[in-house]
């Protein structure tokens, strides 16, 4: 199954949110991990473990089964298609953690999201989570708080990237530089499918050390460095033949985007490729939101047309510009242009 399969087979669980919230409440009761276990278990058990009232224990049971998560009156199990998307536990634990965590911010300050983004960026929660102050010097303290991101980070990666790597051919590349690479799952694939290449990951002090630690039992090991800088202001090594962001640039407002992609061009060695893999502009086209896009939403305002980004490396005189489309479940674009020789 491709990564984007296993992303689809995850958010069918998370549909509607109070389902969602259900179904992570079941988790975090050890329900789901009892059912695992047992193919089916007396409701008076699963009763226990829920620790609420009847009526709303009731309501809970109703809310796993109508999202397929359950099945069984008197006695629970799993349905099979939800035991399935459990080889993809990682990624559903990490989507419903985000959207749980996001839709406070959605719901209070729906308005500004739409019309004030200074308020919302200053008003919502979630981006005390992506604190970059905390990612300057390794402390304990530090590292937890930046784990929380880049873990959830990581397991996105985990499974866009094969989206990514399977339409991009690197066979004739020895180093790859990610420019906020976080954990360096991204170049930890790209090393696993091609063995010539050596990868540097750039990203900020804490993250660096938090990716050192994910890589470290990896085949891909040896082939990774992790060079800790600021990209706002530090220089970038000049040695690397790929430079590549992947879901690095929406982040940034549209200036700085385009500075770093600048910057990028002069490290890169002559003849050498940009690989650019981001998220596009949400496109509904007559559907619903579902809930598990949430986590995506509250990023909106950043989400900008892979016009700007080819346009961008077309100012920088790069050639062989290329821009695919790529559905995940929102859509991704994969930007790829040469430097010239010079």
């Amino acid at each position: 199954m491709s990564g984007a399969d296993s992303i689809r087979q995850v958010d069918r669980f998370i549909e509607t949110e109070i389902e969602a919230r259900a179904l992570a409440l079941a988790f975090s009761l050890g329900i789901i991990d009892r059912l695992l276990v047992e193919e089916f278990v007396a409701k008076d058990e699963i009763f226990l473990l829920g620790k609420m009232p009847e009526a709303a224990f009731h309501l809970f049971l109703d809310l796993l089964v109508g999202n397929e998560v359950t099945r069984g009156h008197e006695t629970i199990g799993l349905t099979p298609q939800f035991r399935a998307a459990l080889a993809c536990r990682d990624l559903l634990e990490a989507k419903l953690w985000f959207a749980n965590l996001v839709a406070p911010d959605i719901h209070g300050l729906f308005a500004e999201l739409l019309s004030d983004i200074p308020q919302f960026m200053a008003r919502a929660r979630v981006f005390e989570l992506f604190r970059y102050d905390r990612c300057m010097v390794v402390t304990p303290e530090n590292l937890a708080a930046t784990a929380q991101w880049v873990n959830y980070t990581t397991i996105l990666t985990r499974y866009e990237a094969p989206s990514c790597l399977d339409r991009l051919v690197l066979a004739e590349h020895r180093q790859i530089m990610d420019i906020g690479g976080n954990s360096g799952e991204f170049v930890r694939q790209i090393c696993e499918r091609n063995q010539a290449i050596r990868a540097t990951v750039f990203d900020l002090p804490v993250v660096c050390e938090l990716g050192r630690r994910h890589v470290s039992g990896s085949p891909q090991a040896g082939r990774i460095a992790f060079l800790e800088g600021d990209l706002r202001n530090d220089p970038l090594p000049a040695d690397h033949d790929v430079i590549s962001f992947k879901s690095v640039l929406h982040d940034w407002p549209q200036e700085d985007a385009a500075a770093f992609i600048g910057k990028a061009a002069q490290a890169l060695a002559p003849g050498g490729r940009i690989v650019i893999f981001e998220r596009m502009p949400i496109e509904l086209r007559g559907a619903r939101l579902p809930y598990s896009m949430v986590a995506n939403l509250v990023f909106l305002p950043f989400f900008r047309s892979p016009d700007f980004y080819a346009g961008q490396l077309d100012k920088l005189s790069f050639i062989d510009i290329t821009v695919r489309s790529i559905g995940i479940e929102m859509p991704f674009a994969l930007i790829t242009a040469r430097k010239k020789w010079q």
